[in-house]
């Protein structure tokens, strides 16, 4: 199995109520070699990083969401960050969210992307286009629409592709010299919304086939970061108590146990 570059956490949780240095000690303590930073950090972003997540509804918010994506990009390029994640929107799980699914919404999504993709490039920031429920580009078929329309980059998360039942290694395979990044994150259920049709849970718990994903990583030659993105609220809230840095610990020792089953 190849040696990924790194392994990362996506730094929301209550990593986003925490300044930034605390946040990269806490995780460098916990194993890890690198940090997705959330715009939550975006005026004190540090190294090591492995991307900056700047999720910004494109339908529903307009120009100032790709304002906010402009900005993102530049911060990310003047602290040497290489990937900027981003979604085309609507993103349902926000309040005063529209939901659109119309060739209306699909023109601002991919006009949106398009000069973002530009600006990236423009920076020397790669722009990972993540595949998320409750977007336009939700499975193989909606990503596979903008991927042959807009010159992006993938962010990979195969959590979403669960729930639509697409085949993650095939998709891998399909996409795999323009996957920039990698989110690591489990799920079971079907599409609908979260905690009522599906759940994303701990890593190895759910229908994720991780030593089929991570053979596929290989065969396309994936050297990236492997970004943990902890969204299993239930347990983080009565288990965890909340607690980011006992999120981080434990899915580190997850990430472990998944790549060593997968040699």
């Amino acid at each position: 199995m190849a040696r990924f570059r790194d392994i990362s956490f996506i730094a929301a949780l209550g990593f986003e109520n925490r300044s930034a240095r605390e946040v990269v000690e806490t995780l460098l303590g916990a194993g890890y070699d690198s940090v997705e930073w959330t715009m939550a950090h975006i005026g004190e972003l540090l190294a090591p990083a492995s991307a900056l997540a700047s999720q910004m509804d494109l339908v529903t918010g307009g120009e100032q969401a790709v304002g906010e994506t402009f900005r993102a990009i530049d911060a990310a390029a003047a602290a040497g960050i290489p990937v900027v994640n981003v979604l085309t929107g609507p993103n349902l799980w926000e309040e005063g969210t529209i939901s659109r699914d119309d060739e209306e919404a699909w023109s601002m999504a991919l006009d949106a992307l398009e000069r973002i993709t530009a600006r990236g490039e423009k920076q020397g920031v790669r722009i990972g286009f993540e595949p998320c429920w409750g977007t336009l580009a939700h499975d193989a078929t909606t990503a596979q629409r903008v991927l042959d329309t807009v010159p992006v980059s993938v962010t990979f998360d195969p959590s979403h592709f669960v729930m639509t039942g697409d085949p993650i290694p095939e998709l891998i395979e399909r996409w795999g010299d323009r996957i920039e990044h990698f989110h690591l994150k489990d799920a079971f259920g079907r599409p609908g919304m979260d905690g009522e049709d599906f759940i994303f849970c701990m890593l190895g718990e759910g229908n994720v086939p991780w030593p089929e994903t991570f053979a596929a990583l290989d065969r396309v030659g994936y050297e990236g970061a492997l970004s943990v993105e902890f969204e299993a609220y239930r347990y983080y809230e009565q288990v965890l108590g909340s607690d980011p840095a006992a999120a981080a610990k434990l899915a580190r020792e997850q990430v472990a146990a998944l790549l060593g089953a997968a040699s």
